[in-house]
This record gives structure tokens, sequence and C-alpha cells, in this order.
């Protein structure tokens, strides 16, 4: 039987005209048919809904979270719970997601392989969820500031215990690899801007990854940690924050995509050293803020596939709220409304290698689609109330 969304207007995620009036088909999962009213005729046996008023738009898509960190003030205190409380709390938290309009996620490394449990406990039904698409743990270099995020890093060092890395997470049914190409902003001892593992040793995991179709991205915020990674090979750059030119010419050239997650350093100034934020992240954060908007504006003027990630589970970057990347995107005057739902949408299922699957509302895509009580064209903001989220559906199945 087919299902029939009529009445509301579409926004279908390629940028195009806004479809009024629209009318959506899909059976089985599948989309069966978009357009306007005129242009179908709904048969028997068809279960319609009636959304004048309403506005229809893709599954979102959030490229970077952590769905085993929890928005805590100190990211330390999270290895303070146990992991199979962790792994419930992380199954709540995927609910909270999916109902937010957020269909698909890109998991970018947790504690002990709780993302791959949670994915399945989603796909057999067991919990309600997004779409999951897992990394594992981290491959880094030995370091300083690992131990604080305890049992979420793999550390390796040369190019055959890299190898070795890749293939451990491979082994656990991962989707896709992630590196450390540089330090990083929240665990003590990493310094953003230094590069971290050499292109040799990226490029180790890269060529284990492309054995079993599986692409490598990679956290980078220094220039020389990023061209490192394009070298090697990886298919996205996590944040990008000190990007220079030849980086985001290189990132252009290879049509590499960027995820600049700004809501991360975001809520951190916002909250601040007073509710908790550890001193040392809070320096770091400061140093790079407007460095990292700034580079965001560079590389998306300069043509860079830049896709909505919000690193949600760092400091009170929670769970449900992902939609802040994109009020952030427009609120910087980096993307207008469109612009941003596309990053959301579109270009993001581009970015995780899922565009002849989710991404957009067209014929043969699996049925992801939200329904929103506002405009979100006129109104982004209205994406972060839940009030406004009306129905989510994810592969047809209605999930709220």
């Amino acid at each position: 039987m087919d299902t029939v969304l009529r009445g509301a207007a579409l926004i279908d995620g390629t940028g195009g005209d806004v479809i009024e009036d629209s009318i959506i088909s899909f059976r089985n999962g599948t989309i069966t048919h978009v357009g306007t009213a005129a242009d179908y005729k709904v048969a028997g046996h068809t279960d319609i809904y009636d959304l004048s008023g309403k506005y229809i738009i893709p599954g979102l898509i959030d490229v970077h979270i952590h769905l085993d960190l929890h928005g805590m003030a100190d990211t330390y205190r999270e290895n303070l719970v146990e992991n199979k409380l962790r792994a419930i709390r992380s199954a709540m938290e995927m609910e909270l997601t999916v109902l937010a309009g957020f269909t698909t996620v890109r998991n970018m490394g947790s504690t002990n392989y709780i993302d791959v449990a949670v994915k399945r406990a989603i796909e057999e039904n067991l919990i309600k969820g997004p779409r999951i698409l897992t990394s594992g743990k981290i491959i880094c270099m030995k370091s300083a500031g690992i131990e604080y995020f305890q049992g979420m890093y793999r550390e390796a060092d040369g190019v055959d215990e890299n190898r070795k890395a890749a293939r451990e997470q491979l082994k656990e049914g991962v989707n896709f690899l992630k590196v450390m190409a540089t330090g990083a902003i929240m665990n003590p001892g990493g310094v953003p801007g230094a590069p971290q593992l050499n292109t040799e040793e990226i490029r180790a995991v890269v060529e284990e990854g492309i054995k079993l179709s599986k692409y490598t991205a990679a956290h980078a915020h220094g220039a020389q940690g990023i061209k490192n990674a394009i070298r090697a090979g990886v298919r996205t750059i996590e944040h990008g924050t000190l990007a220079d030119d030849e980086a985001i010419e290189m990132m252009v050239a290879d049509q590499i995509y960027m995820v600049p997650t700004l809501t991360s350093n975001y809520l951190m100034l916002q909250h601040g050293e007073e509710e908790g934020v550890p001193s040392f992240m809070m320096e770091k954060a400061e140093e790079v803020s407007e460095i990292r908007v700034q580079t965001a504006k560079k590389a998306i003027t300069a043509g860079v596939k830049t896709a909505m990630g919000t690193d949600a589970g760092t400091p009170y970057n929670y769970h449900g709220k992902n939609s802040l990347e994109l009020v952030r995107f427009v609120e910087e005057n980096l993307m207008t409304e469109m612009e941003a739902l596309c990053a959301a949408t579109q270009t993001a299922a581009q970015t995780i290698g899922l565009e002849d699957m989710i991404g957009t509302l067209e014929t043969g895509k699996a049925a992801d689609i939200v329904v929103l009580e506002k405009n979100p064209l006129t109104d982004i903001k209205c994406l972060l109330n839940g009030e406004n989220i009306y129905k989510v559906f994810k592969e047809g199945v209605l999930i709220k």
C-alpha cells in the first residue's frame, strides 16, 4: 500500500524551487513519486496524510557526532560512567536525535565499540534511532592526553601498526575509518595545529579501508596535518580549523569534503569555565574560535564541499539539538537557509557516500522525510524546537 503526503510545501534537498501544494508517495520504504498535486492521481488502498500548511524536508544528516558522549562539561567524567550504562544512555540519545529530524548520523569515534552495538540495536528494531555509520575507535599516534577519553582511541605508531589498527576496526564491522592527522582541542596536551600521524601512516589506514570499499576520515585542525591527510587519500577533513590557502586549494582539487563543526567551539565559549568546561579546553577554544569561522568562510567561498556536522556529545553539545550547526551557518553568514539545509541533506549524503540512497527527496530513494510546522527557509531556528517537528519518517516508517 502506498503512503501519500499531500498539501505541504516541499523542499527536496537539491537547492531547487520549493514545490507548493506537493504530493510525495512511498511504498515499502522507497519514494515512488514526488511532484505537485496536479501530477498525481491518488489510487485506492492508499494511506493519505493531509499536510496543508506544513513543510516537508528530507531527513537531516549529521556527519560528525560522538553518540556515547553526552554533553558533560568535562568530557573526562564520561569515563566514570560504566560501559553498559553508557550504551543504554547512548541508545536514549539516539532516540532524541531521530525525533529531532535527524534520520542519519555518522559516529566519529566511540568507547569500546558502543557505536557498533547501538547501531545493531536500531537495525534490529529494539530501539528507535537514526541510521548510524560507525567508525569504532579513532586511530592515533601515541601522544599526551589520549587517556582523557579511555577506550576511544587506538594508539598506533609506524606504518605496520597503523595497518593493524585499521584491520582491527574493520573486523568489528565499522562503516569507515577515522585517523588523527593533528592534535585536538579537548584533551590535555593536544596541540590542534601540530601534525600527528604522518602521510605514510595515514595511507596505510586508507589502503586497508579501500580493500573493503570503506573510506577514511581525518580529524585535522592544522594546515600541515590537513595536507598530509589529503595526500594520503582521505575522503573528509573534520574541523579544518587552520587550513591555509594551499590546503584549501588541495581540498577543492581533490574534491575533499570539509566538516567545520562550529557548534562545539561555540558552546564551549557560551558556557565557559564558570560552568565547568576545563581551562585547557577553553584556552584552545578561544584561540581558534574566530579563525575557525573565517577558515570555513574562505573554504566555502573557494568551493570546498562543506557538510553539516556538530561534534554532538562535546561539552553542552546535546544530542537532539543538532540543528544548532545550521543556525551557526546562517548566523555567521556562511550560508543561506537553503544552502544550510543542503549541507545537512544532499551534501551530507555525498560526504558519507550515501547520495544514491538518502539526502534528497527523489523517486527511488529512501523515504526519510521530516514534516515541519514552520518554514525553515524563513526561520532556520524552528528546527531547534521539537514542537515544530511534526512527523518523522525513516525508510517510510513513522517514527514520530
